[in-house]
């Protein structure tokens, strides 16, 4: 019975991350922009809290198929990673590359924002408050999304199609995870599934989702460091002007 209760939660986030995902993302952007054509002054923050909500949820099931279920913490990339040095390398050379990036961005703000189509534009913070908000789905996502898309996804498809080796679980791993992200188009499918990629690369060559978390959630947040308001008086705010 429990051997089936497994199966059966496995299949189902599996389905959940392949067919919904996708479709319900879109659904809600499209839900977000007309609040927001509608003048609803929360209407990105409740774009954000009904994420931080999906993420919780996805993280909770992961998390039970490890503690109930029995799938090893290791097949699901919870753990350490097999060398701290290494990652904290790693996660140190990147991460300051991703934030100096951002930073270096950040005079270009309002001509960034000029350029995103709606699709996109909808995620991106505007106020103190919403750039809070932000912040918590940006590290959500990191945790959820690697999870699921990681973690998960790999462990999934080595027991239930175990004729497929690694590149080939990477590939479709990425491929999913560029599809769940359909909302930005098919341009973002594929930059998306580019990144999952190298995420992959990185769970692989660590033996731990802690660097993919770390980057992940540091990518998500270049948007903030980005577009966060200048101070007036400041030469961003000056530029914006």
């Amino acid at each position: 019975m429990t051997t089936l209760w497994i199966k059966c939660a496995a299949h189902a986030l599996t389905a959940f991350l392949v067919l919904y995902t996708p479709w319900w993302g879109c659904r809600q952007i499209q839900n977000a922009q007309k609040r927001l054509r509608a003048g609803d002054p929360l209407g990105r923050v409740r774009l954000y809290r009904s994420l931080i909500i999906e993420q919780f949820a996805l993280i909770a099931v992961v998390c039970g198929l490890w503690r109930v279920g029995g799938i090893p913490a290791a097949s699901l990339g919870i753990g350490a990673p097999r060398s701290w040095w290494g990652t904290a390398g790693l996660g140190v050379v990147l991460g300051g590359f991703l934030v100096r990036s951002a930073l270096r961005s950040r005079p270009k703000a309002e001509r960034l924002r000029g350029k995103l189509g709606e699709q996109i534009g909808v995620l991106v913070p505007d106020s103190i408050e919403e750039h809070r908000w932000f912040a918590c789905v940006s590290v959500g996502a990191g945790i959820a999304e690697e999870l699921a898309y990681r973690g998960f996804l790999f462990y999934y498809f080595s027991v239930y199609l175990p004729q497929m080796h690694s590149p080939g679980i990477v590939l479709l791993a990425a491929l999913i995870f560029g599809l769940g992200h359909l909302y930005q188009g098919w341009q973002g499918v594929v930059k998306t599934a580019l990144v999952g990629l190298i995420l992959a690369g990185f769970y692989l060559v660590t033996g731990s989702l802690l660097l993919p978390i770390v980057l992940h959630a540091l990518t998500d947040l270049q948007i903030s460091l980005i577009f966060w308001p200048a101070a007036p008086g400041s030469g961003a705010a000056q530029e914006a002007a």
